[in-house]
């Protein structure tokens, strides 16, 4: 049996990133949707529920500034992380800037908005940008590796 390199490593780990950061970001956006619905809103009564959506919320960021895995040997990490992987990030977290602005310039001008607490307020200003983020950097990712 013959033990991969750290290039054969890198590829493996970079195609499996792709998908992982998607269902991730699916998975956020279904408990982001779905609990509101379910609980009857993003009242203060909810702020355990809340918390919990936070510590999510700063996993996924973790995962997404750090590329997901810090666990790795630098020299795979480094691969894993090259230059259009870089680029991808850096795009991505433009476009999630992007949707945080667009989101909370709505939240503000829109009159049915302005009775809404500050903590609903980021609630859905960070899980729109953030879902946004994840989607753009996993679509480009993917996209990366079916053309090369």
């Amino acid at each position: 049996m013959t033990s991969k390199s750290p290039v054969e490593i890198a590829d493996v780990i970079s195609r499996k990133r792709a998908a992982l950061v998607a269902l991730a970001a699916i998975a956020f956006l279904a408990h982001v949707v779905a609990r509101p619905l379910l609980s009857g809103g993003l009242d203060a009564a909810h702020h355990a529920r809340t918390d919990l959506w936070a510590v999510n919320a700063l996993l996924l960021l973790a995962i997404l500034a750090t590329g997901g895995f810090l666990l790795n040997r630098r020299a795979v990490r480094a691969l894993v992380n090259d230059e259009v992987s870089r680029s991808n990030y850096r795009t991505a977290v433009v476009a999630g800037y992007w949707v945080a602005m667009a989101t909370a310039m709505g939240l503000f001008v829109v009159p049915a908005f302005q009775g809404l607490a500050v903590r609903e307020a980021v609630y859905i200003i960070v899980s729109a940008s953030l879902v946004v983020a994840l989607l753009a950097f996993a679509y480009l990712e993917h996209r990366a590796h079916r053309d090369a």
